[in-house]
């Protein structure tokens, strides 16, 4: 499909490891579809004039998509992405993380 986003949006989809950007959007499109950025569409292409600038991007799903548990992998990444400047070393470390992750392991 190709779509046209807010172009902070679409930067967040097609962002890689190590961008600004990269988030759990980035991760979790990236898992399921192939994403591209296409082109950039100016405000000055609308009338009248929005007040965000415009990305076209095409999004290929990946068939068959990855053999995981979603929900599964859901968790880890909110794990990972819920505060932006924390490494992963302490996020895992809290207590309810912890708790969590053992609850999971021995079902």
């Amino acid at each position: 499909a190709v779509l046209m986003f807010q172009r902070e949006f679409a930067q967040r989809l097609v962002a890689q490891p190590g961008d600004k950007l990269y988030c759990r959007l980035s991760i979790n499109t990236q898992l399921l579809a192939r994403v591209d950025h296409l082109m950039k569409v100016g405000k000055n292409n609308f009338r009248p004039p929005p007040k965000v600038e415009s990305s076209v991007v095409r999004l290929e799903p990946r068939n068959p998509p990855p053999p995981i548990n979603f929900q599964e992998w859901d968790g880890l990444t909110r794990i990972c992405f819920v505060r932006k400047n924390k490494t992963l070393s302490a996020a895992f470390n809290q207590t309810g993380v912890l708790l969590l992750l053992e609850k999971n392991y021995k079902i």
